[in-house]
């Protein structure tokens, strides 16, 4: 048996990783920017967690699911 995870595993939690890093960073700048009064709308509302949840979740799978698909489009190249 080997001890290391499939390769393909490693990709997908790697670039998931990296996703919701970068996810982080996206909406803290939207936070803190108070881009569409999204800070202030929040603040103003019991759901502030919440809607600062959805923002990282979503955008983490979307920024996961590209950094996937780049790796994977990047596999076919050839250096030459």
């Amino acid at each position: 048996m080997h001890d290391e995870p499939n390769p393909l595993i490693r990709l997908f939690l790697s670039g998931s990783a990296v996703g919701f890093a970068l996810s982080a960073v996206f909406v803290a700048a939207i936070w803190l920017l108070d881009i569409a009064e999204i800070h202030t709308h929040a603040q103003n509302s019991n759901d502030a967690f919440l809607v600062l949840f959805i923002l990282w979740f979503f955008n983490g799978l979307l920024f996961g699911a590209v950094q996937i698909s780049y790796v994977v489009w990047q596999m076919g190249r050839s250096d030459d």
